[in-house]
């Protein structure tokens, strides 16, 4: 019975393992780590850009995000690009365009319009820093998660599986501990300030 249930279980969450075929165990703990420091340096640039506009003083202006973008991107895309000509990810990137299902106009198009949509989200989420705090940021940028899983499930022949559901209510449990967070933050403010005002006569 207990089988049973270990295997319904690893059928529903595909715990079963997710390692490809042919991957030795060196490169799938090295894919593990880099992905675990990868999500560490993302938090750890949101909360840089919040110290550093702290540490500043600065008024935050239009200008001032843009020129952050600017900066962020500049040192992104040179490590990027030097990443991709070491392992040769430029001619892949020609092989797969040959091989795409849509055509080669249409994959070129979406890597575009890709790269378009990430530069408005980046700069959405630079504002979002600026103008509350990097934890907002991140958990929205977790929210867009399940989002993303709903629209290809509305646009895109896709099923939303056990994974998706989980990923959706841990996105939601984190969103709303936030603003609980933040109301209950808010009340003791509150009480603090009333307390030490004196009470008029």
């Amino acid at each position: 019975m207990d089988i049973q249930r270990e295997a319904r279980g690893e059928k529903w969450l595909h715990m079963n393992g997710d390692r490809p075929k042919g991957e030795s165990n060196r490169q799938y703990v090295l894919g593990f780590v880099m992905t675990i420091v990868g999500a560490a340096l993302h938090g750890f640039v949101n909360a840089g850009v919040e110290y550093s506009h702290i540490k500043a003083g600065v008024v935050v202006t239009f200008d001032l995000v843009m020129q952050m973008q600017f900066l962020i991107c500049i040192f992104s895309t040179l490590f990027c690009v030097v990443a991709m000509i070491i392992n040769e990810d430029f001619q892949a990137i020609h092989r797969e365009a040959g091989e795409f299902r849509l055509g080669q106009n249409k994959y070129y198009m979406i890597l575009a319009l890709s790269a378009i949509a990430l530069q408005i989200m980046i700069i959405g989420n630079l504002g979002l820093i600026f103008s509350s705090s990097a934890l907002l940021s991140g958990i929205v940028n977790s929210l867009l998660v399940p989002v993303q899983q709903i629209f290809a499930v509305m646009f895109l022949p896709e099923s939303f599986n056990a994974e998706k559901w989980m990923a959706l209510a841990m996105c939601l449990w984190g969103f709303a501990s936030y603003f609980y967070g933040e109301y209950k933050a808010s009340l003791k403010v509150t009480k603090t300030k009333h307390a030490t005002q004196p009470d008029q006569v």
